[in-house]
């Protein structure tokens, strides 16, 4: 059901995409323009799938067999390597993994001044393990199970999702009262994966795989507070929060035939947050 890609660099027809992460925010437009662009896709969540509000569209292409689902904790390597040996029996391959997931405290709900928001002097050491252990353990666990299959068929692409906060500091001003900033585990974790990705984008090169990194800028949200969305907004050169849509062409350009010469590189789509 490709529907403008067809006979593009763009077109995903005949690719099997596993975005984890795919109900958060960025992850379930990642899913949509996927299944626009002709791919068939893998949705790899903590969250039950029978508990979210799917849009319409998502419940088509699933009833055509275009898209698949699977409860997965990705600290978990069993659970992980499970998927991945079901989702490759199911699809048959792997041609692309898009890694959304990150911890955020609740994974349902954004929750102000909960723990995860804490100080860094009050900063509790569980809410600083956790962190690590989803945005850093858990990306290796998939971009080991998942990558052995693309070593193993000589070709794939990898999309790791960073933050303007692991190339820059957090702004502590911006948050005011709202009980919600960018804690010191998250922009720790983001940078990370900044040089995770290129490490990967080196030593499987020969495998043919390339691997890049996304990184977005603050989405909006409506949990924020009309102070924050207004002090993020005055330090964007745009002027405004992203939309949960605006990342779709940049994910679809890095997991496409558009960027096949493209690989450990870091795209920054953040209205221009990073550049002042």
């Amino acid at each position: 059901m490709a529907k403008d890609y067809t006979n593009t660099l763009f077109s995903m027809a005949e690719k099997v995409v596993v975005v984890v992460g795919g109900l958060g925010q960025i992850g379930i437009n990642t899913v949509g323009i996927m299944l626009d662009a002709g791919a068939k896709v893998a949705v790899v969540d903590i969250i039950d799938d029978h508990d979210y509000n799917l849009s319409e569209i998502l419940a088509t292409y699933r009833d055509q067999g275009a898209l698949a689902f699977f409860k997965t904790d990705i600290t978990e390597e069993k659970e992980v390597q499970g998927a991945a040996t079901s989702i490759a029996e199911l699809f048959g391959c792997v041609d692309v993994l898009v890694n959304h997931a990150h911890y955020k405290g609740d994974p349902r709900l954004l929750k102000p001044h909960s723990p995860f928001f804490a100080s860094v002097e009050d900063y509790p050491f569980e809410m600083w393990k956790q962190t690590i252990d989803v945005n850093l353990n858990g990306l290796f666990l998939v971009s080991k199970a998942f990558g052995k299959l693309m070593v193993k068929q000589k070709r794939g692409v990898i999309i790791n999702t960073s933050s303007t906060y692991g190339v820059v500091s957090a702004r502590k001003t911006i948050y005011g009262d709202s009980g919600i900033n960018s804690p010191v585990s998250y922009a720790a974790t983001k940078a990370a994966i900044l040089n995770f990705s290129r490490y990967l984008a080196t030593h499987w090169a020969e495998h043919n795989i390339r691997v890049n990194t996304l990184t977005p800028g603050g989405v909006g949200n409506p949990n924020q507070s009309d102070e924050f969305v207004q002090n993020y907004s005055d330090m964007a050169p745009l002027n405004r929060m992203a939309l949960p849509t605006e990342y779709q062409g940049a994910v679809l350009f890095l997991a496409s035939d558009a960027s096949s010469y493209m690989t450990g590189a870091n795209l920054v789509v953040d209205g221009g947050w990073t550049a002042w």
